[in-house]
């Protein structure tokens, strides 16, 4: 009964902290929502002169203006009347998005309106603080509405089908991103909650310690013991404060950027009507270019939180090392030959390595995608396997050696630092933030295996994968 109480007092706590933190900024988002939402409603009807476009912006306008007179008047008054009404202009606002894909429905400002929304989901999955009932509500009710619009209304064509359907993927993703995001919130406000509770705690046993003179001594080992629990879960949390700091800075920085740079292309899509073919396709292979990346990124980010909450499952078997690689080296072979770099498979056939398959193969892409990046035109990449013994145990290792720019001694030292940010640029500046690093070292930390870095500026790098042998 006293663990149930606990639980709902620390849920009824934590909801009034995620209160405090909506009240707290919701004067500034309702602003920028306010002046972004004017700012579209003007550019519809005044510079594309679409009178539809612009109406689809009023009840979000609408909402949010009056959201934000309540607060302005009652700043500490009717939290639950302001959240049903955020919680309403994040249903019109994608629902505007939405409204403006079936009004560009058979034209060519559909896709930019796709992206519109797109952008609008994750802006939505970085902000919603709220349980998982509600936040389900606010995504499934918007998606619904538009898919039986699509169904019983607008009817698209195939093309206009296949440039919509990117919108399913994204309402899941960012739903994911969200509830990660949300549960990442409450275990480090439990954790905080926990500590307090320890800390508490040691000092009503070091008061006890001064009162009973004969248990001093017990009491004094006691407080050593409860100390030292304290330095390991501080140390902990120190970890998890880290490595929710990188998460969100990725999350804010690098997830920012490409969508950034989507959402300016897209609105050069929309205003320069005097643009030729191949300037909006250079536009459009830009854009799909970000988009690849974010969802690299992406993938390689929930695949990590997956293991971080060890809810990735793990079967390892015996693989055929070569086919492997070769099956990821098929799209990489592609990308490797726009910077006429070549990549040499030199693991013999027969060659097998104990893992499990899908985290070898993330493993496999995230290190041969690295070694093409940091590789100079006309460089070359190498694959080769061997038996290495390694403190009396057997490893089978896979290997990536590139002759690229390689990396200093500093840069190593700090290369699997969940707290540093030793995302370095392309030899064709291609962005990147050094996690998948991060989630290949996770994987093979799964395996009770290793990774280790050979690298000499200028020269190359070679990145060992060791596996340990089936017994």
């Amino acid at each position: 009964m006293g663990a149930n109480f606990n639980s709902r007092k620390l849920h009824v706590d934590f909801e009034d902290y995620q209160k405090r933190v909506f009240l707290k900024n919701l004067s500034l988002i309702l602003s920028f929502g306010i002046l972004t939402l004017v700012y579209y409603m003007y550019s519809d009807w005044s510079v594309r002169h679409n009178l539809s476009a612009a109406e689809t912006r009023i009840v979000p306008l609408l909402l949010s203006v009056v959201l934000l007179l309540i607060h302005l008047i009652f700043r500490h008054k009717f939290y639950r009347l302001k959240l049903a009404l955020y919680l309403l202009f994040f249903v019109a606002a994608q629902l505007m998005m939405y409204g403006k894909c079936l009004i560009h429905l058979h034209e060519e400002a559909l896709a930019p309106s796709v992206t519109g929304a797109i952008l609008v989901i994750f802006l939505m999955s970085l902000d919603l603080r709220q349980n998982l009932k509600t936040a389900t509500f606010v995504y499934i009710i918007p998606i619904v509405v538009f898919s039986l619009s699509l169904i019983f209304w607008k009817k698209p064509t195939s093309s206009e089908f296949f440039v919509l359907v990117d919108i399913y993927p994204i309402v899941i993703v960012g739903f994911i991103i969200n509830r990660l995001q949300y549960n990442l919130r409450f275990r480090l406000f439990k954790s905080n909650q926990l500590l307090k509770l320890e800390q508490e705690k040691t000092k009503a046993l070091y008061k006890e310690s001064l009162v009973i003179n004969d248990e001093l001594k017990k009491k004094a080992e006691e407080a050593i013991c409860i100390k030292e629990e304290i330095q390991e879960k501080n140390e902990e949390l120190n970890k998890s404060n880290a490595t929710k700091d990188r998460f969100l800075t990725i999350i804010a920085h690098d997830l920012k950027n490409p969508i950034g740079n989507i959402w300016g292309l897209s609105d050069l899509l929309l205003v320069d009507k005097t643009m030729d073919e191949n300037g909006k396709y250079e536009c459009l292979d830009a854009i799909n270019k970000s988009i690849q990346h974010t969802y690299e990124l992406l993938d390689n980010l929930l695949n990590w939180a997956r293991a971080q909450n060890k809810a990735i499952a793990f079967n390892p078997l015996n693989h055929k090392a070569n086919e492997v690689v070769e099956r990821e080296l098929i799209v990489f072979r592609q990308v490797a030959d726009k910077k006429t770099i070549n990549i040499k498979n030199s693991i013999p056939d027969e060659f097998e390595v104990f893992a499990d398959k899908n985290m070898l193969e993330t493993i496999i892409r995230n290190l041969v995608s690295n070694a093409i990046k940091y590789s100079y035109p006309k460089g070359e990449i190498e694959i080769s396997a061997t038996i290495v013994t390694k403190d009396v145990e057997t490893f089978t290792q896979i290997s990536i050696k590139d002759n690229g720019i390689g990396m200093s001694h500093d840069t190593l030292m700090k290369l699997f630092s969940s707290n540093k940010n030793i995302s370095t640029r392309g030899t064709e500046n291609e962005s990147g933030t050094g996690f998948g690093l991060l989630l290949c070292k996770e994987f093979l930390d799964i395996h009770k295996g290793d990774l280790t870095v050979q690298s000499i500026p200028n020269k190359g790098s070679v990145f060992s994968c060791n596996f340990p042998v089936l017994n």
